[in-house]
């Protein structure tokens, strides 16, 4: 199976964009498996995903590049033999590295392809930096892909100053502009870091 493995802090826009990604493998005939960790005792990610219709497994209390890390490789061992998805959707919790999660699933399954896609939350950026500056580089660095999102809700002025942040900290690695919410930019950008198969 193709892995996709989404990072991004908290409320960055994980979910609606890997409902999309999902629907968007769905009408190529692609079967998806979403892989949901979620802290908090109510698994909101993982019901609004589930609310698509979608085959959605969850990992609750605990972080999956720490206190889930073996939960996390047999969770995944076990959609491989149940599911058996074309394609599966690692959302981690927004606290998580997602180097890390990439690093703890390596040789877990028969893997076709994997990536992690970072996300930013253009909305949001000016204070995550102030606050977050050191993990925000952490969690994006090892990105293969970055999309920065709700460009509908901020002038190209931030999108600017996103993208100047992200380029030396990931040179090289393709940067979309994208609206989870209003669709803008997802096709390009699913072009570049979806899988075509």
């Amino acid at each position: 199976m193709y892995i996709h493995i989404l990072g991004g802090f908290l409320g960055s826009g994980k979910t609606t964009l890997i409902i999309k990604m999902a629907q968007h493998y769905i009408a190529k005939g692609k079967r998806v498996t979403v892989l949901v960790n979620e802290i908090g005792e109510i698994g909101v990610d993982g019901k609004t995903i589930k609310s698509g219709g979608l085959d959605t497994v969850e990992l609750e209390q605990g972080c999956i590049c720490c206190s889930l890390s073996g939960s996390l490789q047999s969770t995944m061992r076990s959609i491989e033999a149940t599911l058996i998805p074309d394609v599966l959707l690692i959302e981690p919790t927004g606290l998580a590295l997602p180097g890390k999660v990439r690093e703890l699933i390596r040789g877990t399954v028969e893997d076709e392809g994997e990536n992690i896609i970072g996300i930013v939350d253009a909305m949001r950026f000016p204070t995550l930096i102030e606050k977050k500056e050191d993990f925000l580089k952490a969690q994006l660095s090892k990105s293969d892909y970055l999309l920065i999102n709700k460009v509908d809700a901020v002038d190209f002025e931030r999108v600017f100053e996103v993208s100047s942040w992200l380029r030396p900290l990931c040179p090289g690695v393709p940067i979309s502009m994208v609206s989870g919410k209003t669709g803008e930019g997802l096709q390009e950008a699913f072009a570049a870091c979806l899988f075509d198969f």
